[in-house]
């Protein structure tokens, strides 16, 4: 059966039924990832991506692999011979037309006993999932926010980068020095006068450099989130966000869109030496590749980076055990690497303020 045949909006539809909090907007994200060519080289990788995508849990996890199950058995059931494994959608197709042309899975389909029957009745995503949201306005409250979907929370994300921190005492003395305030107490036996000092300020300059397109596209609304937080709630003195495909290679780009592109080599030069460099990638994880000549380059860029600051580390949406025998797994042996989570990412920060601790929850499976 044709990738376009499958009945996913179904599937889907399900598990808004079954209360799990979804929007249309993350079926889209799941058509604009197959339309990337991620998820598309068998049904395991299918199951996986729709899983990365939609589950928040475990007990989400097996259901939607229940109903694949359920899926897969029915398409035997009717001897379809699928090119499944081979196929790939069409660059130049667009999202609505793929979406149009998914065939659908029986009503029935939220009764996981029953077995699903395909029909050939052709969809429109936005208006089935609208159609059916009336459904399921008494099972979830209407404050239930997509942005909690995320392996780390807009909150936690907000209370890691107030960690990093490199607070310098400057301008007029304004706040009051306590300590420094009981130690003339203790010398003189008196207070005449409390002693002073500058406000501290955060001197931090954050430098976000997120990989885009690709195996990425799955994640494009995580970087989002990244970049919205560090700018909004970060309280750092500056935030500077490039983009790139894979690795840098000339141009660094100010937007995700790969436009406004800038040499590496200029932007490294304005950037400073102290700066906090986060780079945000999968670095081949999410397809499970090794690709020699991706790591190959990365360290020829990131050697050059060693040169330019001193505080850098990766962020990897990828699970650490997923690293294994694939371009990232090479690549994390000489970048510090850390999976994307509240504890990964803590690491990541405590590295860029340089107190990290080795065996962090970062690469230690390689150590």
């Amino acid at each position: 059966m044709k990738l376009k045949e499958l009945p996913l909006l179904d599937i889907f539809n399900s598990l808004q039924r079954h209360g799990l909090p979804l929007e249309v907007e993350e079926y889209l994200v799941l058509m604009r990832s197959l339309e990337g060519g991620f998820g598309i080289s068998d049904r395991q990788e299918l199951e996986q991506l729709c899983c990365m995508l939609w589950a928040k849990s475990e007990e989400e996890n097996r259901l939607i692999r229940r109903l694949f199950d359920h899926l897969w058995k029915q398409i035997e059931s009717h001897s379809v011979n699928s090119d499944f494994s081979t196929r790939k959608i069409s660059e130049s197709s667009s999202i609505e037309t793929s979406i149009s042309k998914a065939s659908s899975i029986d009503e029935s389909l939220p009764d996981l006993e029953t077995t699903p029957t395909i029909t050939p009745e052709p969809v429109q995503a936005v208006q089935a999932v609208r159609s059916s949201r009336g459904d399921r306005q008494m099972k979830r409250p209407r404050y239930m926010l997509l942005t909690e979907y995320f392996p780390v929370t807009k909150r936690q994300m907000k209370q890691c980068w107030r960690y990093l921190r490199r607070p310098v005492s400057q301008g007029v003395p304004t706040e009051l020095d306590v300590e420094a305030t009981v130690a003339k107490i203790g010398r003189e036996g008196i207070l005449l006068q409390p002693v002073m000092m500058p406000p501290c300020t955060n001197r931090t300059d954050l430098v976000l450099l997120i990989d885009q397109e690709g195996s990425m596209v799955p994640f494009h609304d995580l970087s989002r989130q990244l970049v919205e937080t560090a700018e909004r709630g970060g309280q750092l003195r500056t935030t500077n966000v490039f983009y790139f495909h894979d690795y840098p290679d000339e141009y660094l780009y100010r937007h995700p869109a790969m436009l406004d592109a800038k040499a590496v080599s200029e932007v490294l030069e304005e950037i400073g030496e102290r700066a906090a460099v986060l780079i945000i990638s999968d670095a081949g994880a999410a397809r499970g590749n090794f690709d020699q000549e991706r790591i190959d380059s990365t360290k020829v860029w990131i050697e050059q980076l060693q040169k330019s600051v001193r505080y850098f580390a990766w962020l990897n949406p990828m699970p650490s055990e997923c690293w294994r025998q694939t371009t990232a797994g090479e690549i994390a042996r000489f970048v510090p690497m850390f999976e994307m989570s509240p504890q990964g990412m803590n690491a990541a920060i405590n590295l860029l303020r340089s107190r990290y601790v080795s065996g962090e929850v970062a690469y230690s499976w390689l150590m």
